[in-house]
């Protein structure tokens, strides 16, 4: 009986041991994959702050041409009043 019990307490303890050592290797990846996202976040922040600063521009020299071309129209319907009265 004795036997049976210290063959057991040895394949707990075994089986322990990998278990921890599964778990710490399954932390340290979990670690990896978390700091490669992390780059990935830090590289895509980068990114929206880029395209969010040059949609700003063009939406304001859309602005403007938009404010050009809209007084250029009146000035033209101001003209064409004049050559009608």
């Amino acid at each position: 009986m004795q036997t049976i019990f210290k063959e057991l307490k040895q394949d707990l303890k075994q089986l322990k041991d990998e278990i921890k050592l599964k778990a710490h290797l399954g932390k340290a990846e979990a670690e990896d994959e978390f700091e490669k996202l992390e780059k990935k976040y830090d590289k895509l922040v980068v990114k929206v702050k880029l395209f969010t600063n040059e949609a700003e521009k063009t939406a304001e020299n859309t602005g403007t041409a938009l404010k050009v071309a809209a007084e250029e129209v009146v000035a033209g319907i101001n003209r064409i009043r004049k050559l009608i009265k």
